[in-house]
């Protein structure tokens, strides 16, 4: 097959021997890709599997140089060229057809949200190799729940191969196919190759604790387990003739039994805390001692073991198998889902017959397309180059049309987006000018009525994503008062602490930095406005089970008053500014993320049982807490309104997920955008009244409960 590549493309490459084929290495294959499968599938069969990617690398570095070991070259130029010809027939044609068929399914099923925003992007990057930069931009631990939900998650490890061979054909050019002139050379080439790894290694010991997702993402963190094969096999042939003049084959078979039982161990027993240091080293290092043993003892029980027929089977279809298992996993995961014994069984069935598919079909026959390999080197990667960019055109035009095409119902942005810029107001209030700029770990958004009478007065809202989730309402609220509105808010960075929620990296740079933008920008007579999630969640978007403590155990315990003093000082500098405030009340919550379970491919998925109909006495006591820590706040600060959207969110009976057919919340806790219209009356009465109000503070504490337009 090289050769045949070469001599097609026009290349000047020449055998000396054809490399022998290591049956045993096809076998140990199949071990890491079963046991990848079986992780995906299900975890608790196999709590270890993942590090069947490790032993993948460490394959992956030895079958490369082995491949390259007994090839003659006249020039770099040529084994270059001859290199890449190889690796694009062995990886791209399958990603290519992977990618395009999984985008276009996601865009039927998947919901529009921004946990999938950044699916088709990750599968787009992986048609170039850089699917893992993608991955520790946006998505950060592979080991995060909503790394499951990616349908190219996976591709990680493929892109960490494929940057590998960016380096390989400059080293394996001068260490194996030209060989170092003497043995100086040749002795400082080694440690040149084992100063790499060993930095690689060091960096993966710095950055599993300091950056995991850098560490478990991204090459150098993971060179090293790629160069324990490269170094096996560069350095082999000495191994083989030292183990053959010294007659220790025997020794090297009976040594098969504890490396192979530590290997399967590193199956079982690997966590995924501290990986891949030091928790990759042990699944790496039996790797490579096992493709020793192969190598050197051919024809060993453990060789005849690994070339069973089902294990060479598994062991060819490895990388169609690998790339298909994990679409299906994800994807079931988002509709029927994946958790009955029954449902496991099926999306097995399925990857292997896609897997089947795709290695008959594409991964084989164009590997071997004697067309392909007649094309000269610049039309052969010509046409690569060119299908690799169609198909990320056709991604991008099916996403852009995924409103259209997908079946999904929060696609109806107009119900479902509460962030959407493009909102048509009733004729006779003020167009919007809006903007939108970082800040800190959040962002900042600005609207700015642009008719001729504005008001004088500007609203600041501070929080976390609730907040954020208020976006539509405040361009509601902006253009018909004509009212300046800054918003600022990140991701669980609320501005009280009255509970015993702990802030997350950043909240407080961000809290501080916002609150002193207000302190600088407000005159007397504006508004600040303080959203935030308090009620205590049943469950996150990812949580498979609702726990079984609700929460209201927590209603009981008593008031931090360190906490409420801190709260009252801060809103009492505001107070002193000559500004209204308007705190919300904590809102009800719902057991399920809505949008997971808002289709008729996904109801019956086990996550969403549970529902989105709650008794409102339940959401009461839920909630009792922190509405008594905001209430105590008020009874100190008067002056200070409190605005209570549970009147508009529950009936009499029960807080739903759904009003009138349409969807309340978005997932368990955030609103809609119709669940923002549903507040707007409620919250434009309560701010005319805060501001009618402002010159004439009352001493009693209010809690208003809902008030009508």
């Amino acid at each position: 097959m090289a050769e045949q590549a070469a001599a097609s493309a026009g290349l000047d490459v020449a055998p000396r021997a054809r490399s022998r084929f290591i049956g045993g290495i096809s076998g140990l294959r199949a071990i890491a890709v079963l046991s990848v499968v079986v992780f995906h599938v299900n975890p608790h069969w196999l709590p270890g599997g993942f590090v069947g990617v490790d032993v993948f690398f460490v394959i992956s570095g030895f079958v490369v140089a082995h491949s390259v070991s007994d090839v003659r070259v006249s020039s770099f130029r040529a084994y270059f060229f001859w290199f890449y010809r190889r690796r694009f027939l062995r990886i791209l044609p399958a990603i290519y057809l992977y990618v395009l068929v999984v985008v276009a399914l996601g865009v039927l099923v998947l919901p529009t949200s921004d946990v999938t925003r950044y699916v088709e992007a990750t599968g787009i990057a992986a048609l170039f190799g850089a699917s893992n930069v993608v991955l520790l931009w946006k998505a950060g631990s592979y080991f995060a729940t909503s790394s499951e939900y990616n349908t190219f998650t996976h591709t990680w490890s493929l892109a960490v191969e494929e940057q590998y061979y960016v380096l390989f054909p400059i080293f394996s050019y001068w260490l194996i196919v030209r060989k170092p002139s003497s043995p100086r050379l040749r002795m400082l080439s080694v440690a040149a190759v084992v100063a790499a790894c060993l930095l690689s290694l060091a960096s993966a010991w710095y950055f599993t604790h300091r950056w995991p997702a850098f560490a478990f993402y991204m090459l150098p963190t993971r060179l090293w387990e790629l160069g324990i094969g490269f170094l096996l096999r560069y350095q082999g042939f000495r191994l083989v003739r030292g183990v053959a003049l010294a007659g220790r084959s025997r020794v090297v078979a009976a040594g098969s039994v504890p490396v192979l039982g530590t290997l399967l161990a590193s199956l079982v027993l690997t966590s995924t805390n501290a990986f891949p240091w030091p928790g990759a080293l042990v699944p790496c290092f039996a790797t490579a001692v096992v493709i020793a043993i192969v190598w050197l003892a051919p024809g060993g029980w453990l060789d005849r073991l690994l070339q069973l027929r089902g294990l060479r089977f598994f062991g060819d279809l490895s990388y169609s198998l690998y790339l298909w298992h994990w679409g299906v996993v994800v994807l079931m995961r988002w509709t029927v889902g994946l958790d009955t014994l029954p449902l496991q069984l099926i999306a097995v069935a399925l990857m292997l017959a896609l897997a089947l598919m795709s290695y008959h079909f594409v991964e084989r026959p164009l590997r071997h397309d004697r067309r392909l390999l007649a094309l000269g080197t610049p039309l052969f990667f010509g046409i690569y180059a060119l299908v690799g960019v169609v198909i990320a055109g056709t991604c991008l035009a099916l996403l852009h049309e995924k409103p259209r095409l997908g079946l999904a119902a929060s696609n109806e942005v107009e119900i479902w987006d509460p962030a959407r810029v493009a909102v048509a107001e009733p004729a006779g209030t003020c167009p919007i000018a809006r903007s939108s700029a970082d800040f800190g770990t959040g962002l900042k958004i600005s609207y700015r009525p642009t008719c001729a009478s504005v008001a004088p007065r500007r609203i600041f809202v501070v929080g976390d994503s609730h907040a954020g989730a208020y976006q539509l309402m405040m361009n509601h609220v902006a253009a018909r008062r004509a009212t300046p509105i800054v918003l600022y808010w990140s991701g669980g960075c609320r501005v009280l602490d009255i509970d015993d929620s702990v802030l997350l990296a950043g909240c407080e740079g961000f809290r501080d930095a916002a609150l002193a933008e207000v302190r600088a920008a407000a005159k007397p007579g504006d508004l600040l406005f303080l959203p935030g999630l308090y009620t205590p969640l049943y469950r996150k978007i990812w949580d498979d089970a609702v726990p079984a403590d609700t929460g209201l155990g927590k209603a009981e315990l008593p008031l931090d008053p360190a906490k409420i003093a801190r709260s009252q000082a801060l809103l009492g500098g505001f107070l002193k500014q000559g500004l209204s405030i308007i705190i919300e009340a904590p809102k009800p919550n719902m057991p399920t993320a809505v949008f997971r379970c808002a289709d008729w491919f996904n109801r019956d998925n086990d996550y969403c049982r549970p529902g989105w109909r709650v008794p409102r006495a339940e959401i009461e006591q839920r909630r009792s807490r922190p509405l008594a820590a905001l209430v105590s706040i008020q009874q100190h600060l008067p002056a200070i309104h409190l605005w209570d959207p549970l009147p508009m969110l529950c009936d009499a009976h029960f807080c739903n997920g759904y009003k009138d057919g349409k969807p309340i919340y978005y997932d368990t806790h955030h609103l809609t955008a119709f669940g923002d219209d549903l507040l707007l009356p409620d919250f434009l009465a309560i701010l005319d009244r805060t501001v009618a109000n402002a010159s004439a503070r009352t001493a009693k504490p209010v809690v208003r409960r809902g008030v009508s337009p």
